[in-house]
């Protein structure tokens, strides 16, 4: 409507100036020319363009610039290659990114081959930053696959489902078979004629089924022989076996596995371990002046042990202390004198049990870890689990079930170097009074209550039997252990390469010599006036940690258990020897892996025109189309100014002409 307006007004204008008074046709033209220009400058109408624009595919090239390409002869074909994708006719359909990647990626200039780490699993999660868009884009990784430091590439690097990767694989590709024992666990220590656990753990890499044979020798007999069944998709394998233990002694054990033919490392299909076997045949003896319950209890607790013999004796007996290794005293009185006296000499451990039939009054006289203040009035003591102790693992049993223990009324005063295994319960109120205590230096246990007959009893009624028998069975072995074994094992490699995982394995065993996985174990590294606290992960019985990315040089750690004394000291080097020497062939089976998890495709370093022959027909990668509108004012337009300039001069160069000037 304004358009019409506008020329209406610019023709009744016109009119009136040129037409009206007088006939000037032209001049009639160019003014109404200059007003309708003048008056659509006024409106400054507005034109509407669209343009269409066309988005290529992005195509990422991720070059391996590290030594092991170069180590491997494979550096020139590296570069050829490139250079071959810059001249190609993948331009015309991609947009074409070169990086180059170490420890990190980085823009492309050239390739020296010089890096000395490789992080293939960082230089792609850089790339997934760097591809900011949903469309479908090929990523060509060359590469030999050796990743050694950072995120794996296969697990860890997760690309989004538009990038489709296609390695190309540099180096040696062909693949060596390897058999190997990864880790043998057990305890350092057995007991004659008992069973002891091994755990082995074993892997493969292999390209088919194999049967491969597992054996345990010593002295070159064969304890014991399983056949592996190892496949690719199933190249591990968790034994789980016992031996028994032989002779007194230092023993060492040879695991070995074989099964594959020519096979380059053998090293790994070796591993030792010793065992030291302690002498187990125990003579316990039992002294009490009254018949009761209990004692029978206790014998048939032990007789589940043949290696353990219980002598039950009155102190009017004959018999010969020394020829015990420990003693249970059962509810002392004044008649035990003379053996209090033999015990203090002969340094003997021992168990006591006190109760109804006790003599406190002497028992505090003997100068013993505990004393009691007591009246002459009985009490229910129930039992109550102490979550704090920690000299061995106490087994599984329902306390709250179990019946109350009878003795004096009275508080118990302990030395310092106790452990309360079982607090005592009065009328349901948990007291700090214990009732079933460990002395550690020397060894001697006291249980403060009569009748466990009836534990036996209730742990009988809730198939708790074993438990049971475990509880005095452990209290026996604590006493027999007289000598101070090494319970905290270390294993690790002390001579290490750079940038190689350094992994220290530590087994805790308790007083009685079992594995104990209640602990809560620290690393302290000691690296440049500074510790580095690490926690240990555990793994079946035994904990673990692992240190990563360590500069040459030597180290000193400390592992400790933090509730308690246990510590031992190590130390170990890394040496200054680059890693890309160390393996120089090309992990083919983890870029099919990673190739397979992108829906994309290896190939090797030969197929060069293949794989660009694949892209350029490839119909996964498609160029986006788009419209960009955009709206100019008519003001914009310079010309139409020229225009406004060239109708006014023509004019007045019109009217001079007619001498109207």
């Amino acid at each position: 409507m304004l358009y019409i307006l506008a020329i209406l007004t610019a023709l009744l204008l016109s009119a009136f100036q040129y037409l009206y008074k007088r006939k000037a046709l032209w001049l009639f033209i160019w003014r109404f020319l200059t007003y309708l220009v003048i008056l659509l400058l006024l409106i400054n109408p507005k034109w509407t363009k669209k343009k269409q624009i066309k988005t290529k595919p992005q195509l990422y090239v991720l070059a391996d610039n590290t030594m092991s390409i170069k180590l491997q002869n494979d550096d020139q074909r590296m570069r050829d290659f490139v250079k071959q994708l810059q001249q190609s006719k993948l331009s015309d359909k991609f947009k074409l990114h070169f990086f180059k990647f170490d420890q990190k990626l980085s823009n492309f200039d050239s390739l020296d081959f010089s890096g000395k780490q490789t992080a293939i699993g960082n230089s792609l999660a850089e790339l997934k930053f760097l591809h900011q868009t949903d469309q479908k884009a090929p990523v060509i990784l060359l590469t030999d696959g050796q990743n050694n430091t950072g995120t794996d590439y296969v697990y860890g690097s997760r690309l989004p489902k538009s990038l489709k990767v296609f390695p190309v694989v540099y180096g040696d590709t062909v693949t060596y078979s390897d058999l190997r024992i990864d880790l043998v666990n057990t305890n350092p220590y057995a007991y004659k004629d008992n069973y002891f656990p091994v755990e082995i753990f074993v892997s493969a890499d292999i390209g088919q089924a194999v049967n491969a044979s597992l054996k345990i020798i010593e002295k070159g007999k064969i304890l014991f022989r399983k056949t592996l069944d190892l496949s690719p998709n199933r190249n591990s394998a968790h034994i789980s076996t016992k031996l028994k233990a032989g002779s007194e002694g230092l023993h060492r054990y040879q695991v070995l596995v074989s099964g594959l033919q020519n096979e380059k490392k053998t090293l790994n299909n070796r591993y030792y371990f010793n065992v030291e076997v302690l002498k187990n045949a125990q003579k316990i003896l039992l002294l009490s002046d009254i018949v009761h319950p209990d004692i029978g209890a206790i014998k048939r607790s032990l007789k589940k042990y043949p290696y353990i013999k219980l002598d039950i004796k009155k102190n009017t007996d004959n018999f010969v202390l020394t020829d015990y290794q420990s003693v249970i005293l059962y509810q002392p009185t004044t008649t035990f004198s003379s053996t209090f006296t033999q015990l203090k000499k002969t340094h003997k451990a021992w168990w006591l049990i006190t109760g109804k039939h006790t003599d406190w009054t002497f028992l505090n006289g003997q100068n013993l870890f505990f004393t009691k203040q007591f009246t002459r009035s009985f009490e229910n003591y129930f039992p109550v689990k102490n979550t704090g102790f920690g000299l061995f693992k106490l087994p599984d049993l329902n306390l709250e079930k179990m019946p109350p223990l009878q003795d004096f009324y009275g508080q118990v005063k302990l030395l310092p170097a106790t452990e309360i295994a079982y607090h005592s319960k009065i009328n349901n109120v948990v007291t700090k009074q214990p009732l079933l205590v460990f002395n550690t230096q020397p060894k001697q246990v006291a249980l403060f209550g009569e009748n466990i007959w009836q534990w036996a009893m209730q742990a009988g009624v809730n198939q708790q039997q074993n438990e049971f028998n475990q509880l005095v069975y452990q209290i026996i072995q604590y006493l027999s252990i007289n000598k101070d074994y090494e319970r905290l094992q270390l294993q690790y490699q002390k001579q290490i390469y750079q940038a190689m995982p350094v992994v220290i394995t530590a087994k805790f065993l308790d007083k009685n010599l079992e594995s104990d996985t209640l602990v809560k174990p620290e690393l302290l590294l000691y690296k440049a006036h500074k510790v580095e606290r690490i926690p240990m992960t555990l793994k079946n019985d035994f904990f673990q940690a692992q240190i990563n990315n360590l500069p040459a040089g030597s180290y000193r750690f400390t592992i400790q258990n933090k509730v308690g004394d246990l510590k031992k000291n190590g130390s170990f080097n890394i040496l200054a020897y680059s890693i890309e020497k160390q393996n120089l062939q090309a992990n083919v089976k983890g870029l099919k892996q990673l190739a397979q998890q992108s829906d994309g495709k290896v190939y090797f370093s030969g197929q060069a025109k293949q794989l660009l022959n694949d892209l350029l027909v490839s119909k996964d990668f498609h160029s986006r189309m788009h419209y960009k509108t955009s709206e100019t004012p008519l003001i914009d337009y310079r010309y139409l100014l020229f225009l406004l300039v060239l109708l006014l001069s023509t004019e007045w160069l019109i009217k001079k002409l007619r001498g109207e000037l």
